[in-house]
């Protein structure tokens, strides 16, 4: 029996992040729900239409298309916002569980235990980072600074964001990681000097805005879109870096 269709399976397949048999999953569920295929078809109307504004940028667009923006970008927010209670929600009734198991039996949270453990794709950042060092400093690894953004989509499903005008990229690499591919990008990035954008697969869809992480004294900020996962390393101070990663987030459609 397959697991029942959920919020963010719809939220999924307008964005393009199901794989096909999820996707027929949904559609057969959609099949029996008018309701929820009447939104998801104005969802994707929306989307489409978005889309096609973005392709084709005009001196003033039309109405319906700023309409339609308007009302695509609102409900994704508050699809986000959604999530993001959810997960706030479940984050509470653990922190009451650990209250319950204190007051009863003796047990207790410490602060290192209540904090946050990053994804398990930052401490995979963080070690392609620490790689890419290792390979500049190698005069028989060549650096590969050629590198096609649409190829790397069409190959690994993974979207690169847009770099900075004054960045320089150094060397750009695709690995295996623990739940796909991955795509390591070595840069030189003006004040912060060098830093690693890390991208890869993910399996379970999230939406995360920029989170600062600090793992083997290495600065990183992660962040998520989908089913793809993301996360900016060096040795920069700590708001430096986040504003770096708030600013390449914003270029990922």
């Amino acid at each position: 029996m397959s697991d029942p269709i959920t919020e963010t399976d719809l939220l999924a397949y307008v964005d393009d992040q199901l794989d096909p048999a999820r996707r027929i999953e949904v559609e057969e569920h959609l099949a029996r729900d008018p309701d929820a295929a009447a939104r998801i078809m104005a969802d994707l109307k929306d989307r489409d239409t978005l889309r096609l504004l973005q392709a084709a940028p005009l001196p003033r667009p039309g109405e319906p298309m700023l309409a339609a923006a308007t009302r695509l970008e609102r409900a994704l927010a508050w699809r986000e916002v959604g999530l993001k209670l959810r997960r706030i929600a479940a984050v509470a009734a653990l922190i009451g569980i650990g209250w319950v198991a204190h007051g009863q039996v003796g047990l207790g949270i410490t602060d290192s235990e209540a904090s946050p453990k990053p994804p398990a794709f930052v401490e995979d950042a963080v070690h392609s980072h620490a790689t890419s060092l290792l390979r500049a400093r190698m005069t028989s690894q060549h650096e590969t600074t050629d590198f096609d953004t649409a190829e790397i989509l069409a190959v690994t499903g993974i979207q690169l964001p847009a770099f900075p005008a004054e960045w320089v990229v150094r060397d750009v690499q695709v690995f295996p990681s623990r739940y796909g591919h991955s795509v390591e990008v070595a840069i030189d990035a003006g004040s912060l000097g060098r830093v690693s954008l890390f991208a890869a697969q993910v399996p379970a869809f999230d939406v995360i805005s920029p989170t600062p992480a600090r793992i083997e004294n290495a600065q990183a900020v992660y962040w998520q879109r989908g089913l793809l996962a993301y996360a900016l390393t060096g040795a920069g101070s700590d708001k430096a870096i986040e504003r770096a990663a708030l600013r390449l987030s914003h270029t990922l459609q």
